[in-house]
């Protein structure tokens, strides 16, 4: 019985977090440090970093 219902919570979780998905990443991002730490990450990434300097320039 516990697993059903720790099953159940976890499918309700993630269809309310799917829902709110973007309000979610913006509050995440929204934090400076993050949103630093995320840029250099994703700035190491040789795909991302060729397509946001062709858009850049």
């Amino acid at each position: 019985m516990r697993k059903v219902t720790f099953i159940a919570v976890g499918i309700i979780a993630a269809l309310v977090f799917f829902q709110n998905r973007y309000r979610v990443i913006n509050f995440i991002l929204g934090q400076n440090q993050i949103r630093h730490y995320f840029i250099h990450l994703m700035m190491r990434i040789p795909f991302f970093r060729n397509k946001f300097i062709q858009q850049a320039f």
